[in-house]
């Protein structure tokens, strides 16, 4: 009687130790990028206030830039960081600046939006450290992630570079809610020094 139950359950361990294997070589694929760009729609919401736009997000060695392009009760912006700070410029002409991205977009903007963790989720990667749960499917792509309070959604995947990448995702903790569909990825390689 125990040797059927034991042969029902083994399948299963084995086909979740290879989702994460290939979750694992998508991750590896992924560091071999040392910059992406996504261009798309983003819309944020608190049950109170809320509105969509059109965002573009860039990311390299020199650090992060996104512009955006719609309502949401503040018009557009375009936000620039590097390792000496973040600094938000709005549509009305004024300039502010913080220590990071997250502490700008908190202050300035008035979302409880955890941009840095939002670089990785937007790969479909967990960021580094701790989650309480992971969905992977059997191409190794998250299709649930809970971390740090938040719980992530992925609708939909498209291959661009050889890579499965995100193209609808929506991330909620409490009243906060994003989404963001995505229209394009554009990845760069790291450039391997010579003579």
């Amino acid at each position: 009687m125990l040797l059927p139950a034991c042969a029902t359950t083994r399948p299963a361990k084995v086909e979740e130790t290879e989702r994460v294997r290939l979750y694992q070589a998508k991750s590896d694929q992924l560091a071999v990028f040392s910059a992406w760009t996504l261009e798309g729609r983003l819309a944020i919401s608190n049950e109170a206030d809320g509105g969509s736009g059109q965002f573009r997000w860039k990311t390299d060695d020199e650090g992060v830039q996104m512009d955006f392009h719609g309502a949401l009760g503040r018009g557009a912006w375009e936000l620039m960081a590097d390792k000496q700070g973040a600094e938000l410029a709005l549509a009305d002409g004024t300039i502010h600046h913080a220590d990071s991205i997250d502490q700008l977009v908190r202050q300035q903007l008035e979302w409880e939006i955890p941009v840095e963790n939002l670089a990785w989720w937007v790969r479909g990667l967990a960021t580094p450290g701790r989650f309480k749960k992971r969905d992977i499917d059997g191409e190794g792509n998250v299709s649930k992630l809970l971390q740090d309070g938040w719980t992530i959604e992925y609708g939909k995947y498209r291959g661009y570079a050889g890579i499965s990448l995100p193209v609808k995702l929506t991330a909620y903790r409490g009243k906060w809610k994003v989404k963001l569909a995505i229209r394009s990825w554009n990845l760069t390689e790291a450039v391997v020094g010579g003579d």
